[in-house]
């Protein structure tokens, strides 16, 4: 195969600084579009609204192995006609102005919508009480058969492959009782300003000693040791987790409607 020349359009510099601009304008909202348009664009789609010097709306859609997780901010009701849905999907809106419309395409296409609420909660270094990180450790590839077997329990089975994937590329912790892995988080989005926590599970055969605590904890160190913030995601009306999350520092800062779609 030969070799050849090409050159990054002004259009598309263009396009790339008013990103970057957004992004440090409010990283605590923009954080999916900095990271999945830095370091994920191979699995993503993006539609944006610009007016003048400036972007008005995107709509975000990152298609990952089992689930997309699809972002919807601004001015962006002229954006919902290009909203395509995985099988399995969860949308993220920025405005509840979007609710109606959003819901309205995807029942008329045959997929069934679930609105629910969640909390964006934040920590920062100075704010963070870190409780017992050093109970737990990172998760690696020598841990793929205990994280597979977790996994099954969570209710998110996923293949060698994924879990390979998951393992290698993003930050987990772990607990373990007796060589049995028993609580695990991870942060799935890294920059150097936020760092996104998530997939916080504790068997339930272990709940109630504080290892779901310990592990947020770790990766949440993790994240203000490097200079950023954390943010994770809660359910709004899950107290226990929120009063989890306020015990290491997090504090309530957004509240935001979310659609969890399926097909069939």
């Amino acid at each position: 195969m030969g070799c050849g020349v090409v050159g990054f359009c002004g259009s598309c510099l263009r396009l790339l600084g008013l990103i970057r601009d957004l992004f440090f304008s409010d990283p605590l909202v923009h954080v999916y579009l900095f990271y999945d348009i830095a370091y994920e664009v191979g699995r993503v789609d993006v539609w944006f609204k610009v007016c003048g010097n400036s972007i008005r709306a995107y709509l975000l859609t990152w298609k990952g192995p089992s689930v997309c997780g699809i972002h919807i901010w601004g001015d962006g009701e002229d954006l919902i006609k290009y909203l395509k849905p995985c099988n399995r999907s969860v949308i993220h809106l920025y405005s509840e102005g979007l609710i109606e419309s959003v819901m309205s395409k995807l029942s008329s296409e045959g997929f069934k919508c679930e609105l629910k609420y969640f909390y964006t909660m934040e920590v920062n270094e100075s704010n963070f009480k870190p409780f017992k990180p050093e109970l737990a450790r990172r998760l690696g590839i020598g841990d793929l058969s205990q994280f597979l077997k977790i996994k099954e329990v969570q209710g998110r089975s996923v293949s060698t492959d994924v879990a390979n994937e998951l393992l290698s590329k993003l930050r987990y912790y772990g607990v373990f009782v007796d060589s049995e892995l028993v609580s695990f988080a991870c942060a799935y989005l890294r920059t150097p300003v936020i760092w996104v926590v998530g997939d916080v599970f504790t068997h339930p055969d272990y709940r109630g000693r504080g290892f779901g605590k310990v592990v947020a904890s770790a990766i949440t160190r993790d994240a203000v040791l490097s200079g950023a913030k954390s943010i994770l995601h809660v359910e709004v009306g899950n107290e226990v987790a929120i009063r989890l999350y306020e015990k290491l520092g997090y504090v309530i800062k957004r509240k935001y409607p979310w659609i969890f779609v399926s097909k069939g």
